[in-house]
């Protein structure tokens, strides 16, 4: 069996389909795991259809990519709420890509993973995402990711950082809704989309920079920023706007975790995670930690 997790992006989201760059972290309490059971020839068990049509594109594209895949019956499961912009279908790619290559002995790079997951969803299902996502998740850890070329690094903290993630798993959407939307814009040279993208990487760059000396103020201010740009350059949903009110209202920096109904906050200290728990579950919204 192989995983992966689901991610939520802190700052510089969604400017990697655009050139510039995000700082994203993993949730590892959230995942997708795959497995592939011997068999002579090779099949995809999903009684969901859309699951189904994910890792059969998957699969094609590992094909493609790697070669002949012989036998085994390929299945995943996952923890992750779907639709709710916390990757989750990404995570049923890379978690299918990683059991495929597990059996046939191919290693993959995190670029070349990412990128294959990527093509799986943007060319195989045309579903218009971004390489974020993928490329944290292909990481594993938080990470400040540069795409114009693309680079990735790892981030390390002198202090803990008490995150959090909210959502409503009733009020799922799908991120190809506002990609698409952007693309057509930033397409046709809307400048006010091209500005806002420049300024969005500026604040993924700013963001990693105050993780690594430890400035908890100097992170909530650029994850802040993002939202704010974000919301001028794109209609922010009542959910998404609501859940981001409560968090702000009990002390947290907040900004959309993805495209979909979700949010990803930051908080003083550990302790203050009590008490946005509470205001989220008082909500009758979902809550976790990212530890």
């Amino acid at each position: 069996m192989t995983s992966c997790s689901a991610r939520a992006a802190l700052a510089g989201n969604p400017s990697d389909g655009y050139g510039g760059a995000v700082l994203a972290v993993p949730i590892p309490e959230l995942g997708a795991v795959a497995s592939i059971e011997e068999a002579d020839t090779f099949s995809v068990r999903a009684s969901d259809p859309s699951l189904r049509r994910l890792l059969t594109a998957t699969a094609a594209e590992f094909e493609a990519r790697v070669g002949d895949i012989g036998g085994g019956t390929l299945s995943a499961i996952t923890t992750v709420p779907r639709s709710v912009g916390l990757a989750g279908s990404s995570a049923l790619v890379i978690s299918a890509l990683r059991a495929l290559a597990a059996t046939n002995a191919y290693r993959w790079e995190p670029i070349a993973l990412a990128e294959a997951a990527l093509n799986v969803e943007r060319e195989r299902l045309r579903i218009e995402a971004g390489l974020q996502d993928r490329l944290v998740q292909a990481v594993g850890s938080l990470a400040a990711m540069e795409f114009d070329p693309v680079a990735v690094r790892v981030v390390t903290s002198p202090v803990e950082l008490p995150l959090f993630v909210a959502w409503d798993a009733t009020a799922a959407e799908s991120s190809d809704t506002v990609h698409r939307s952007l693309r057509r814009r930033f397409d046709a040279g809307d400048e006010h989309v091209r500005t806002s993208m420049t300024g969005l990487a500026d604040q993924a760059r700013s963001g990693a920079a105050a993780i690594e000396r430890g400035d908890l103020h100097g992170l909530a201010a650029a994850i802040n920023r993002t939202f704010e740009i974000r919301a001028l350059m794109v209609d922010i949903d009542a959910t998404t706007r609501r859940l981001a009110e409560i968090g702000r209202r009990a002390g947290a920096a907040m900004n959309t975790a993805g495209s979909g109904g979700s949010v990803v906050g930051l908080v003083p200290t550990v302790q203050h995670l009590v008490a946005v728990g509470d205001a989220y579950d008082d909500a009758g919204f979902e809550f976790l930690e990212v530890r």
